[in-house]
């Protein structure tokens, strides 16, 4: 597509395995300058149409992000996360709950490789988001301590790590009740 530059052929070929042979041909109309078009209205409708591309790019990015965690392929991962922040940014905004669920992904990745110093740094962003936004939902409010939970257990801080996992489950319990098989997660980290 020629819109992405890369730094080395190893990256190049992780994000086309990762998400970019998905998304290549869609990317040049959203990073392109936009046409001189003549009236507001036209401009109005081409902004939805770019939003819109933009939310649906959201969604296939983080299922293919999604899909290469639960293979394990967590390297794999993080070019899906990636755009689905990138894109995220876009449509929502710094600090936005939305973008939440992109730096969850990408703290899932990093916790998978072992890089904890990155995760954390995926976490604390999200955790900020959900700070700055008392309306968060539960779900997400227990994915986040969940992921802190696996964190901290991770680097062998059981004491953080039993706070953490001990509020996933009350906010899962809270969204979904304490005998669902989502809070069971929980539970069992």
């Amino acid at each position: 597509c020629g819109v992405t530059c890369y730094c080395c052929e190893e990256h190049q070929e992780m994000d086309w395995r990762g998400i970019h042979e998905k998304i290549c041909l869609l990317l040049p109309p959203l990073r392109s300058p936009a046409p001189v078009i003549g009236s507001e209205h036209e401009r109005d409708l081409r902004q939805q149409t770019l939003q819109t591309s933009r939310r649906a790019l959201i969604d296939l990015t983080r299922n293919e992000a999604s899909k290469f965690l639960v293979a394990g392929q967590f390297e794999l991962a993080i070019p899906g996360a990636l755009q689905a922040l990138r894109f995220s940014l876009d449509v929502h905004g710094e600090g936005a709950v939305e973008i939440v669920p992109a730096y969850l992904l990408l703290a899932e990745a990093n916790l998978g490789l072992g890089r904890y110093r990155q995760a954390e740094e995926f976490l604390s962003m999200a955790n900020w988001s959900v700070l700055k936004n008392p309306d968060c939902s539960n779900a997400l409010r227990s994915k986040l301590h969940r992921n802190f939970g696996k964190l901290y257990a991770s680097q062998g801080r059981f004491d953080k790590a039993l706070k953490q996992l001990a509020n996933d489950v009350f906010y899962s319990s809270v969204e979904i009740g304490p005998e669902h098989i989502d809070t069971a997660g929980g539970y069992y980290h």
